[in-house]
């Protein structure tokens, strides 16, 4: 069970994900000992994981598509557990309203996600129709959503414990050798000691530092709590298709990029502008929500809405 004290806790992590525990434990006025406890309880229940979210440029070529898939009667459970199996897809549902399972597909090239979509997905047992929408811009992720647990001070004392993206690099630069094994050392546990990392790729800590400093710099690692919304008190959580005019996706965008309940948004090659997705403590929330309860709902002009019933897969790791 999450309780309060640990809901403060993960809250600290989403503004500090690498903060150590003396800081932490002085920020929620506890003690180390007690955070890492916690900490650590957490982790081994399967709870919560701090991972590193890796920049699509880094995963593959190309941006990835979301695909709704309408089931035969009664093959959605099965259809969603195949595409879990998939090493190319990030994100994989059960869902209601504009399809009966939603995931996002993104292959290693650009010929490889086509050839998915194209081929391999609409051949699968249980398949009966499928609407591809591909991406064309990242406009926020998980990342960046946050618990509202903390008070100004102590986010401002755990601002100064983090990195933050100030030096974006070139498009289509390569990694080193040695920054691409400092990702993966850090891909499934972003709180990896300097110490560790430089003993692990047989570097000193001071050259982990700075290599892991130039990698957060650049946005390209981006420490992240996950966690189920579930566990964190969102009941329902759902995926839009949200329509605007051309005129006003700047100004939209904007706007729910900064709306608390969104934990993903992204410019979308279809009918609908954008893809979001976002999390509501319960039906009336979201319905608020959908009823104008954002910034420039007057310039929506297209709204579709689809509840995540069951989520299998989440940000590439398969759910027990």
């Amino acid at each position: 069970m999450i309780d309060e004290t640990d809901l403060d806790l993960i809250a600290a992590l989403q503004t500090a994900p690498r903060a150590s525990f003396d800081v932490l434990a002085r920020v929620l006025g506890s003690s180390a000992r007690t955070v890492t406890r916690r900490y650590t309880r957490l982790v081994d229940d399967g709870a919560m994981r701090v991972i590193c979210e890796i920049d699509w440029s880094l995963l593959a070529e190309g941006m990835p598509a979301t695909v709704w898939i309408g089931a035969e009667p009664g093959r959605a459970p099965k259809v969603a557990q195949a595409l879990a199996a998939r090493a190319d897809t990030p994100f994989v549902s059960l869902a209601s309203g504009a399809a009966d399972v939603f995931c996002m597909l993104h292959g290693p090239t650009r010929a490889d996600t086509t050839r998915s979509l194209t081929t391999e997905l609409p051949a699968m047992s249980g398949v009966r129709t499928i609407r591809t929408e591909w991406m064309l811009r990242h406009l926020t992720s998980t990342a960046a959503w946050r618990l509202p647990r903390l008070t100004p001070d102590q986010i401002a004392a755990l601002a100064g414990q983090e990195t933050t993206p100030s030096a974006a690099r070139p498009s289509g630069t390569p990694l080193s050798g040695l920054e691409r094994d400092t990702v993966a050392v850090l891909r499934d546990d972003a709180r990896t000691p300097f110490s560790t990392i430089a003993r692990t790729l047989g570097i000193t800590e001071s050259r982990a530092r700075r290599t892991v400093a130039a990698l957060l710099q650049s946005g390209l690692l981006r420490p992240r709590v996950e966690v189920d919304p579930r566990d964190l008190g969102y009941a329902v959580e759902a995926v839009l298709g949200i329509g605007c005019r051309p005129g006003a996706v700047k100004r939209l965008a904007a706007s729910l990029a900064d709306h608390p309940a969104t934990r993903f948004l992204a410019l979308t090659a279809a009918a609908s502008v954008f893809t979001y997705g976002g999390v509501f403590r319960d039906e009336e929330h979201l319905a608020d929500f959908l009823t104008g309860g954002f910034g420039g709902s007057e310039e929506v002009t297209s709204l579709e809405c689809s509840l995540q019933l069951e989520v299998l897969k989440r940000y590439w790791t398969t759910r027990p």
